[in-house]
């Protein structure tokens, strides 16, 4: 996970200091992507959800405990799978988020081209 936060704060910091703007259907379709996917991980998170309720195991101490388990294995609040899908759907969110930024960047510096063309011509 963390080398999707270091790559998507890379591209952040490459976004505010200029190095990089994208053409806008480019970014569009990019993001488009990303959010398609981050939708997908969050169909896999209510899934994990689900785990934490397990059925069937009985009254019994013993079922009690392992239940508690699958519950924690499926959502602790920090390394449970729905938890660390959470993440990866928040990254991938922040991903496509990025592209739009770029998107924007690109179309700031195309404006400024253009007035500053318009000045040059007139």
């Amino acid at each position: 996970m963390q080398s999707i936060r270091d790559e998507n704060s890379w591209i952040q910091q490459q976004i505010s200091g200029g190095g990089l703007s994208m053409e806008p259907q480019a970014a569009d379709d990019a993001a488009a992507v990303y959010e398609r996917e981050a939708e997908e991980v969050s169909s896999l998170i209510r899934a994990a959800m689900q785990l934490q309720q397990v059925p069937g195991l009985g009254d019994y101490p013993s079922g009690r405990q392992l239940a508690a388990k699958f519950g924690q294995k499926a959502s602790n609040g920090s390394n449970g799978a729905a938890d660390l899908l959470r993440e990866f759907a928040d990254e991938l969110y922040r991903k496509a988020d990025l592209f739009r930024q770029a998107k924007k960047k690109y179309q700031a510096t195309d404006d400024q081209a253009a007035r500053e063309l318009r000045r040059s011509t007139e």
